[in-house]
């Protein structure tokens, strides 16, 4: 049943952390309920250890590029820091509904894990802990719409659970859970390993998978992109060039140089792209500066020939646009200490897999946790180079459409609990 009527929308995500994807999928989201006739307002949650986390790993310059970005760009409401201020807001709005997502939301670190001693030696020395180490007051499990006085439909989409061990929660972990999520009216995902966590947790059956929002963004987006002409001259690029991201957690200096050898040889310049904890160079000549905002990060790998790198969202970025790309995959996780020691990782939980898989174009990645040794930089290259763009392009139109179709049953969800509610309040 879809029922037009005008309403405000409060979305609840990863909108304002230094993180370009974070921010590229709460515009997406934002811009569709704008198409859509509706009043989008996202709420400005941000908890003090949140913040201080990334204040302790983001330079200063690229976080107050981040926040300048955030009070641009998106239709924020006040600051919330609390669970309770959240509730306050939400009720001061009078919203009709709310959109939980997308990102990894629904991350969560089981207490039995979260107290081995080398994780809680760890949480010492950086002497934050991050809100994913508690449910409680965490408001993405959805228990906050417990304490509103006037009950919203609410729908989480595309969340995930960045590969969460959820099987190691206790009894308690998963009833408080399933109590937060039987709050929804809608829930759709990510990635499989979350299907799989919502259905074990909450015992739903109905569970679809969904596009990241950035699978929409040039759709979606509201404002003017940077053209490839103003791209190149502001970064003094040449048309052929490649980006090059990586940490130096796994990757090393010396594969990157043999790398952009055999890049140049190939008559592709490479560029070392930014994260934005940090720019690593590995002695590159040509690189990418920070502070950089969100839209200039998008349209550098939307215009270059092609992405060679680590993280998620670049590879959605490089999906969505037909960009060639080679993934040097970080994510997942093992099903236990032994299977880690003994390196038999779960590559089914790592979000980028399961996107290149649902592409097939699993060839176009190596998994670090493989523990095999690295591609062949010539691999990597002719990958570059003899890259499916056909391929790749129907998948971006077939994301494009399963979103679409996607986020109106969401707002179907919504319609009808608001108009329910609207007409379940009216004076007798």
């Amino acid at each position: 049943m879809y029922i037009d009527c005008f309403m405000k929308i409060g979305i609840l995500t990863y909108h304002c952390v230094p993180n370009f994807g974070a921010q590229l999928q709460a515009i997406s989201t934002v811009g569709f309920l704008k198409r859509m006739g509706h009043e989008p307002i996202v709420l400005h949650w941000y908890p003090m250890e949140l913040e201080q986390l990334y204040e302790g790993r983001i330079p200063q310059e690229q976080l107050h590029c981040h926040e300048v970005f955030t009070s641009d760009v998106l239709p924020v409401s006040r600051l919330c820091r609390t669970e309770d201020e959240l509730v306050k807001e939400i009720e001061r709005l009078h919203l009709d509904g709310m959109v939980v997502g997308s990102d990894a939301l629904f991350k969560y670190t089981p207490s039995s894990v979260r107290n081995h001693p080398l994780r809680k030696l760890y949480r010492k020395i950086r002497g934050v802990q991050p809100h994913w180490d508690l449910m409680e007051g965490n408001p993405f499990f959805g228990h906050f719409a417990e304490k509103l006085t006037k009950k919203i439909p609410l729908c989480a989409f595309s969340v995930s659970s960045q590969n969460a061990p959820y099987r190691a929660m206790n009894a308690a972990e998963t009833a408080y859970m399933k109590r937060g999520m039987d709050n929804f009216s809608f829930i759709s995902v990510r990635d499989e390993w979350t299907k799989q966590m919502v259905e074990y947790v909450a015992h739903k059956s109905d569970v679809s998978i969904t596009p990241d929002p950035v699978f929409s963004f040039n759709q979606n987006y509201y404002g003017v992109l940077p053209t490839k002409e103003e791209i190149l001259q502001k970064f003094s690029l040449p048309d052929n060039y490649v980006l090059l991201s990586f940490s130096k957690h796994y990757m090393k200096a010396d594969y990157i140089r043999q790398l952009a050898d055999e890049l140049l040889n190939n008559h592709l310049q490479p560029v070392a792209f930014p994260m934005p904890e940090v720019l690593q160079r590995f002695g590159l000549n040509k690189y990418i500066p920070l502070p950089l905002n969100p839209l200039d990060w998008y349209a550098l790998i939307k215009y270059s020939k092609g992405y060679i790198g680590e993280r998620m969202h670049p590879i959605v970025v490089s999906l969505h646009n037909a960009v060639p790309f080679f993934c040097f995959d970080e994510y997942g996780t093992y099903s236990s200490l032994i299977d880690r020691i003994l390196g038999r990782h779960i590559l089914s939980s790592s979000k980028t897999y399961l996107i290149l898989k649902r592409a097939g174009l699993t060839d176009c990645m190596y998994s670090y946790h493989s523990q095999l040794p690295f591609p062949e930089v010539s691999t990597v290259v002719n990958g570059i180079k003899s890259f499916d763009c056909r391929k790749c392009s129907d998948f971006s139109k077939e994301m494009q459409v399963l979103y679409t179709k996607s986020m109106e049953m969401t707002l179907s969800e919504i319609e009808t609990g608001s108009c329910m509610s609207t007409h379940n309040h009216l004076p007798l």
